[in-house]
């Protein structure tokens, strides 16, 4: 949800509250001859591995340890809040300025971030982190459609690959069962019904994310005024609205009360202290973004699958069939072939421009 503003203040902290999606801004001449050395690009590439780590095996953890993300996750988006509230104030950041049309879109960025990572913790109760990740990271390419979409653009020749790619991925990873008669048994004891609408909330996530990622793109390059911080604050606060609903409606409708045993546990302490560590990569994801070209940035995120497939068959009882890793190379080649798309199309601007500019200086 976060990216980076060129033009922002270098000490705004935009934390990231997920994985971050990056929708590749256009070029300019502004940008085109921007050069970056070998360390810049190799300590961004640095920086994207350890934050998708971080992200992956932090959810894996509190997963394993039989603690509810959404209970794991509430001091983290406290903290997260408080610290961004904290420094919109001293910069004398309005929280919620802009035309009403504006506002609306801002209300309306912040409800579906928070509601789609909302879904995506949901159907880890279901579904297994690996074909979750899958089907969450498949938001790089409804992202793209979306903009084609939105902005008219003329769908790219790796755009029309990377579609179809990506939804045979899609049904590799969920594995219907009117197409996979021999479809390997139900993981975990979870009813094949729970299963279904685990693949569901993971793919809503994904479009929900995608329309996230394009109202906050439009937001910040249609208005100085509005700064990635500001949104970061309003999404982090409405997840921690969702975090708070979600705790009285298990005591008031469920009729779950939450003891201080369950709170003062090692398990919970220990989730909540690994879910904390988060906000750290979302700093270091930031950093990636600084130094790391958009489109290889994209290409990184997709470690989070491979994390989630070494994690979850080398430290559970759990292993993903070959339909399901077939599937994930699928969704992780949709990616591939956008960023290889979208580099390839970027230098062939670069060279135009570069032509244009030798005959102006000539």
């Amino acid at each position: 949800m976060s990216v980076h503003e060129e033009n922002g203040d270098e000490l705004e902290p935009n934390i990231t509250p997920a994985d971050p999606l990056i929708l590749i801004p256009a070029i300019s001449e502004e940008n085109v001859f921007k050069k970056t050395n070998w360390i810049s690009q190799f300590s961004g590439i640095f920086y994207a591995l350890i934050a998708s780590f971080l992200f992956t095996s932090s959810t894996f953890i509190i997963k394993q340890l039989g603690i509810d993300l959404l209970d794991a996750l509430l001091l983290r988006f406290f903290l997260q809040t408080t610290i961004i509230f904290l420094f919109a104030l001293y910069k004398h950041y309005t929280l919620l300025s802009g035309t009403i049309w504006q506002i609306f879109l801002q209300i309306f960025c912040c409800a579906t971030g928070a509601v789609g990572l909302f879904l995506f913790f949901l159907a880890l109760r279901y579904i297994d982190l690996a074909d979750a990740s899958t089907l969450g990271y498949t938001r790089v390419v409804w992202t793209v459609v979306l903009s084609v979409i939105v902005y008219r653009e003329r769908p790219s020749i790796g755009t029309l690959i990377a579609l179809p790619l990506t939804l045979l991925g899609v049904v590799f990873v969920t594995q219907p069962s009117f197409i996979f008669t021999s479809k390997t048994p139900s993981k975990n004891n979870v009813d094949d019904k729970l299963r279904v609408l685990g693949y569901a909330m993971a793919l809503a996530f994904a479009l929900i994310s995608a329309i996230s990622v394009l109202l906050f793109k439009q937001l910040i390059s249609k208005s100085r005024d509005i700064k990635p911080s500001v949104l970061t604050f309003q999404f982090s606060l409405s997840m921690l609205i969702f975090l708070i609903l979600n705790q009285l409606y298990k005591i008031f409708y469920l009729q779950i009360t939450t003891s201080f045993a369950y709170l003062l546990s090692w398990r919970y302490l220990l989730s909540s202290f690994v879910s904390i560590i988060t906000i750290g990569a979302g700093v270091l994801t930031q950093k990636a973004i600084k130094r790391e070209h958009p489109a290889v940035f994209s290409l990184l995120g997709s470690a989070d699958i491979l994390y989630a497939l070494i994690l979850q068959n080398v430290f559970t009882s759990i292993r993903s069939n070959l339909n399901a890793l077939l599937g994930s190379a699928l969704v992780i080649t949709s990616v591939v072939v956008l960023g290889i798309s979208r580099i390839i199309n970027e230098r062939q601007i670069q060279k135009k421009m570069k032509q244009k500019e030798e005959l102006i200086s000539s």
